[in-house]
Order: structure tokens, then sequence, then C-alpha cells
């Protein structure tokens, strides 16, 4: 990610990175050394770290564009959060993120940052498509729900201990 938003800087398009979330101690370490390679000013990219629920929306609602790079998700809530958000999303290609958020999103592999840079790029160069893929986002992210979650999974309950 940080080095797909350097390549959108030295084409002078000002992108600031603000990154989420708890981090295992290797990939923090990673993270640290590609801020000091890309960013060594601490400019445009500042990291978070773990963020309290109760603020994420904060942090959506001051974002122009939702990005989801993860390669690697069973069920990814972070990804639904932000498509209930309203932000355009540039989103991984690995799986299961296509099957959620289907042609709401932008995709791209996440190795490879000058893929993550022309979803970027698409984005911020056409307003219709960030507000085309935000409508779609919103009302795909309809089709989850807790609620729809439980009651499917005991009427399934139900169905097979009748069956016994």
């Amino acid at each position: 990610m940080i080095e797909a938003v350097s390549f959108l800087r030295k084409q002078n398009i000002p992108v600031k990175l603000d990154l989420v979330g708890p981090a295992f101690p290797p990939a923090l370490m990673r993270l640290n050394a590609a801020i000091t390679k890309f960013d060594p000013e601490n400019t445009w990219v500042r990291y978070h770290g773990a963020v309290p629920y109760e603020e994420l929306n904060n942090l959506y609602a001051q974002a122009d564009l939702g990005v989801f790079a993860s390669s690697c998700e069973n069920m990814p809530i972070i990804l639904l959060e932000k498509m209930a958000s309203g932000l355009p999303i540039a989103c991984s290609n690995r799986g299961p993120m296509p099957e959620v958020l289907g042609n709401a999103g932008l995709y791209f592999d996440p190795e490879r940052p000058t893929e993550i840079m022309h979803s970027l790029r698409k984005y911020i160069e056409s307003p219709d498509l960030r507000s085309e893929k935000a409508s779609n986002s919103i009302a795909r992210c309809q089709q989850y729900s807790w609620s729809r979650c439980a009651d499917e999974t005991f009427t399934f309950l139900a169905k097979i201990s009748l069956a016994s």
C-alpha cells in the first residue's frame, strides 16, 4: 500500500494514507521499514495501530476511499464495515473478497503495488466511478446481517435436529 501511494505522490497526486489495525510484530517491523523508505519525513503515511471499534466510523467518515488489501480472510468484517460506511472501495482480488464485494469495487493483486496504484488512480480521476461504487457497496452490504445469519443458522440447526 505504501509503495502504491508513493507512486501516486510521484505523479503529483497529493494522496495521504491512514493505516488502521493491530500488527503482528514482524509485520510491524516491515511496515515501519516501508514508512521509513517511502515517507522518511512522515508527511503522508499515518499508522494508527489498533483503533477501538467505536472510533472506526469517525475514521471512515474522514476518508475519501477505502482500501482493503488483505491477502487472506475467511469473512472480511472490516470490508463489510467499509461497504456500509459509503466509501468507494479498492480491494484485494483474493478470495473471499470478490464474493463479498461483488461488482461494487475495484480489484487489485495485493502483492503488486502498481495494480493497487492503478485502482486508486481510477477512483481519484473519476468522481462518477467513486459515487457509483460507493452506492453499489452500500446496497450490496445490506445482504449481510447478524440477525439474518442467526435466523438461517437456527433454522438449519432445527432442520437437522428434526432429521436425526
